[in-house]
């Protein structure tokens, strides 16, 4: 048994991150360099997965980079080699296809897309984390807010809490405003882990939201119901997105890798996924520790 603390410098698109676990046995031996895009459940879960390729035996190396189309990039060019995408971004942003009446249909239509871009797509975990808006009870019963066509209407008295990459996503604001009329009266721009601060402030009624976001019950916030299921009709379902050269070169270790991947994947569900960000976001806890303790749990690292 091993013990491993290592600084990794990232790049130019990344952040130095400190990465520690226990390695059990010697399963593997290959290098493995996996990315999170910089906000709280992509870090946890790329720390779930980082880690528990530690214990089996894997050298790997923890990114963190800024957006989806970085991460996207940066995997196709073999900058790194694996990261945790959700099928809802890789089926409307990364592959620009129009959302699916079927949402079961877009798993294997973005294991198929990525496949021809050289890209494989393990198994989906359990838990989904859709897009939602969320919005003050005071807004909510000033402006009878009970659906997203309601918002559309009383949009422009309201200001919008939201991480810049939303704003033109293709799954973001262009559709609330596309679809449900949505033409707020302010957006305030932060960063996507800072995205409740303005409703904390009393700056923002309403904040777009993800399905697993633990400060939607601590601020007792209201999600509107999506009326035309189109903004949160897509499925949006945690993926370990890897290099297919990549994964083919690694021989003996290959098997090992796919078994840890879709191991940690399963484990993932939305009550887990809530609980685990909610002691990142909102008991101050580290996500690496998070992440060591759920595994420990779980008995895939040793305490």
């Amino acid at each position: 048994m091993t013990f491993r603390l290592r600084a990794i410098v990232a790049g130019s698109a990344g952040a130095v991150l400190m990465l520690g676990t226990v390695a059990i046995g010697n399963a593997a031996t290959a290098d493995v360099t996996i990315a999170d895009k910089g906000f709280t459940e992509s870090q946890i879960v790329t720390q779930l997965y980082a880690q528990a390729l530690e214990a089996r035996g894997f050298d790997v190396t923890v990114r963190s980079l800024g957006t989806s189309q970085i991460a996207d990039q940066a995997v196709r060019r073999g900058d790194i080699d694996v990261y945790p995408e959700y099928t809802g971004t890789a089926f409307l942003t990364i592959l620009k296809r129009s959302a699916l009446r079927n949402p079961n249909a877009v798993y294997p239509a973005v294991r198929r897309g990525y496949a021809a871009r050289g890209l494989t797509v393990l198994n989906q975990s359990p838990y989904n984390n859709d897009n939602r808006v969320a919005c003050t009870r005071a807004a909510v019963n000033r402006y009878k807010l009970t659906t997203l066509s309601s918002l559309g209407r009383a949009s422009r008295n309201i200001t919008y809490s939201a991480n810049p990459e939303h704003l033109t996503r293709a799954d973001g604001l262009p559709v609330l405003q596309r679809s449900y009329g949505v033409n707020f009266k302010d957006v305030i721009q932060v960063a996507i882990n800072q995205r409740y601060k303005p409703i904390e402030d009393g700056q923002a009624q309403c904040v777009y939201a993800f399905g697993t976001d633990p400060q939607i019950a601590k601020l007792r916030l209201v999600v509107l119901r999506d009326d035309k299921r189109i903004f949160q009709g897509t499925p949006f379902q945690n993926v370990p997105v890897v290099n297919t050269r990549w994964l083919n070169s690694l021989g003996g270790d290959r098997a090992e890798f796919i078994t840890t991947m879709n191991r940690v994947s399963r484990l993932l569900d939305s009550t887990t996924m809530s609980r685990l960000n909610a002691e990142v976001d909102l008991n101050n806890e580290d996500a690496e520790d998070v992440a060591r303790e759920f595994l420990q749990q779980r008995g895939l690292v040793r305490r």
